[in-house]
């Protein structure tokens, strides 16, 4: 038994929403419609790489924080951040450091959302409000 993604999950009823069918999203990828069943059920071992994502995006009719969303989700799938935020986090070691620190402490997300909520940004200063 297979578990759909996230993606899966967003591409299907992105999919379903715009009345596409499999075929037809599929076609544009020049895969199968069973390419695109796989993904959605959560088969697939490789979602699409970027130059598909970008076809899928424009054919589904995706666009600002909702194309991000989907990109996200399919870097996820594949067990992978995406390129610029790979680059980011790796040229920022105290970031890294502080990335390990809260996975080995176990800080939840609740803490995270919480300091976001207490913050705002101003060219890379962080300023208590």
């Amino acid at each position: 038994m297979f578990i759909p993604t996230p993606f899966g999950i967003m591409l299907k009823q992105t999919r379903e929403n715009k009345k596409l069918s499999q075929g037809e999203l599929a076609e544009e990828l020049g895969k199968t419609a069973q390419y695109i069943s796989n993904i959605e059920k959560g088969k697939n071992n490789s979602p699409p790489d970027d130059a598909d994502l970008q076809i899928l995006i424009k054919k589904l009719g995706l666009s600002g924080d909702e194309a991000e969303k989907f990109r996200l989700l399919a870097y996820a799938d594949r067990g992978m951040l995406p390129p610029e935020m790979f680059r980011y986090l790796f040229d920022s070691p105290s970031l890294l450091g502080l990335i390990t620190y809260a996975q080995k402490c176990e800080i939840p997300e609740d803490f995270w959302l919480g300091l976001l909520q207490n913050t705002k940004t101003d060219k890379g200063r962080i300023n208590h409000e």
